[in-house]
């Protein structure tokens, strides 16, 4: 939370450093945001204010000093909701590792909710 907080800091002070400051920031925010929400898809305009851990809470947190900081100080900003993230750090538990390791034993993969 302190971390995105100087990131906004550094931003709102960019433009006294030079002219236009941050056009646009983008930052990353998470699905889990959508804590125990039971409507499948989630959507935008869904309510986000239930987080089931603390990291989904303290995305929730970014996200609400990002809209502050968008209102008081008119710096544009937009919180992309990562759902399933790949990658070489990846957690062994999501879905595309345990994909590959059932395709490469040649066992089914179970689809849940029509996929």
């Amino acid at each position: 939370i302190v971390g995105f907080h100087n990131v906004l800091e550094a931003c709102r002070h960019s433009y006294e450093i030079y002219d236009g400051g941050v056009e646009h920031l983008v930052y990353a925010s998470s699905s889990s945001v959508y804590g125990g929400n039971k409507k499948i898809p989630f959507a935008t305009e869904d309510k986000v204010d239930n987080p089931i851990s603390l990291y989904a809470a303290t995305k929730k947190t970014n996200e609400l000093q990002a809209y502050a900081y968008s209102k008081i100080y008119n710096i544009p900003s937009t919180g992309l909701r990562f759902f399933t993230v790949y990658g070489p750090a990846g957690r062994p538990d999501m879905a595309y590792f345990g994909f590959t390791d059932k395709l490469r034993s040649g066992s089914d993969i179970e689809i849940y909710n029509h996929g």
